[in-house]
């Protein structure tokens, strides 16, 4: 019998038959492509769409979950349900745009929304918190100024769009709730802002299948997006199934090109840059992994300001070079390339990094650490490509610990009082998986723990991980110098979209 139903996203964007595989389209899984999806596939966890809680704001059980792993089960739960039994999608065409009329009276009730939530005591004390507590470590440099873009976009953007103001509230009551033993805020309160914003965003998500969001919309869902992963990492470090980026950026990703990229839109550039690194830091742990082109890189260097790097760390040109290979990796994984042309990208990838000259680029300030900072990432990337090439490698190999070495040795120029600490956990934890002498192990743990300290943020990924490949290299025999490789503690063999692992 012939499929029904509209061509997935990315088949018509592409101009070419689309098989209409639910939930998937098979054509764009077979050339490695991200599927867009089918108008009503962008259902996150969030609300039921069914049963006794159809139309529900808010989680409605009577039993609160109690910890973040009950808010992950409650969420990952909602996802599958949704992923296993949605209805068939019907055409595009049962997907009117919505009168004006009712357009109009949609926005005034949440205009309305709005301004009651905005009125509340509990509101004012987690923006404060967000404000005052949680943007000044969230980049380098202008932590604590006026012009700090989280200050300067998010706050704003939040009191007009609902579904961001959820997040930012969801975010900054866990973070608040863990600092202060607060166990109702941290664990009911952020929930149930966290599943508003998941609701909201899927809303939005859907309606940009009927018609193109107005900028403010369109720059609330890439901040949304982000909020949610911020608030993943300050919890678990694990963003469950990969579905922010993966599901979200297929459609925002397409509005914001389709448009171009260029200087009036400062805010989506913002947004949409640290994404794209977000997007490059899961793909360490696993290249097919990730979502974003390298044209989309490409777009995001040109336009980004050095905003990108106070806030990621590694230089715009690095970030290129290491999202093309991961890339290449990619497309090696799904047997597009043969391996002879994947050892020559690599080989490729690696001389760029090696030749590349750090005393020649421009940092966002004279601070002369900024230095220290692009040669740790340069090296930690070096690190990852040797282990893209072999991961068989023994630790003790010359190449590899001359690369720890030299993370090691840099770092070790930043002082705890320095602000571009908190940058380097990635690249700290990249010299910690190869790390063998017990005193570099010591050394990569009081680091994290600095860092820790200095945002009150724990992200408890690197050092669990650390902590297992040491375990598992201390129990190998004597004589046997295997690699244990850090990937294999982020995979689970029983699912099918693996969790992203986020080391920032």
């Amino acid at each position: 019998m012939p499929r029904t139903g509209p061509a997935c996203l990315t088949c018509r964007e592409k101009c070419r038959k689309c098989d209409r595989a639910r939930p998937n389209c098979q054509r764009c899984i077979s050339k490695g492509l991200v599927c867009g999806g089918y108008p009503e596939q962008f259902r996150f966890c969030g609300i039921a769409s069914r049963g006794k809680w159809k139309g529900a704001r808010i989680p409605v059980s009577t039993q609160r979950p109690r910890n973040a792993a009950d808010r992950a089960n409650m969420e990952q739960g909602v996802h599958q349900q949704q992923t296993t039994n949605a209805a068939p999608t019907p055409p595009e065409e049962a997907y009117p745009p919505p009168r004006s009329d009712k357009l109009n009276a949609d926005t005034q009730e949440i205009s309305n929304e709005i301004a009651e939530i905005l009125r509340l005591p509990e509101t004012e004390t987690l923006l404060t918190h967000y404000d005052e507590f949680i943007c000044p470590h969230q980049i380098s440099e202008i932590g604590n100024e006026s012009d700090n873009p989280y200050r300067l976009y998010i706050l704003p953007l939040a009191r007009k769009q609902i579904g961001l103001l959820y997040a930012v509230l969801g975010f900054s009551a866990s973070h608040l709730g863990q600092l202060t033993g607060n166990q109702t805020m941290h664990e009911a309160t952020a929930v149930e802002y966290r599943m508003k914003a998941i609701r909201a965003l899927s809303e939005e998500i859907r309606r940009s299948q009927a018609s193109t969001l107005l900028e403010d919309e369109q720059d609330a869902v890439l901040a949304i997006i982000q909020i949610l992963l911020l608030h993943d990492i300050a919890e678990s470090g694990i963003s469950t199934h990969g579905i922010h980026i993966t599901g979200a950026m297929s459609v925002c990703k397409r509005l914001l090109i389709s448009e171009g990229l260029s200087g009036h839109r400062r805010r989506a550039v913002f947004f949409l840059g640290n994404l794209a690194w977000l997007d490059v830091i899961r793909a360490f742990a696993g290249p097919e992994r990730l979502c974003f082109s390298q044209d989309i890189r490409e777009l995001v260097a040109c336009a980004s300001e050095n905003t990108f790097e106070m806030v990621n760390g590694c230089p715009r040109e690095v970030f290129l070079i290491i999202g093309g290979i991961l890339e290449k990796s990619k497309e090696h994984t799904l047997g597009w390339l043969t391996w002879d042309e994947y050892q020559i990208a690599m080989l490729v990838a690696k001389h760029k990094l090696y030749s590349w000259d750090s005393n020649e680029k421009i940092y966002p300030s004279t601070d002369p650490r900024w230095l220290a900072v692009a040669e740790i990432f340069r090296f930690a990337c070096i690190l990852r490509i040797l282990r893209l090439l072999d991961d068989s490698r023994p630790a003790k190999s010359p190449e590899i610990q001359d690369c720890v070495a030299r993370i090691l040795d840099a770092t070790a120029t930043i002082s705890s009082d320095c602000p571009l600490i908190e940058l380097l956990i990635l690249p700290l934890f990249m010299a910690g998986a190869d790390a063998l002498a017990p005193h570099s192990q010591y050394y990569i743990l009081s680091r994290l723990k600095e860092i820790e300290r200095r945002s009150e943020i724990r992200n408890p990924v690197p050092r669990d991980i650390l902590e297992k490949v040491w375990a598992a290299r201390a129990a190998q025999a004597t004589d046997e110098d295997r690699n244990i490789s850090w990937t294999s503690f982020t995979h689970c063999p029983g699912i099918t979209r693996q969790h992203d692992y986020l080391i920032i």
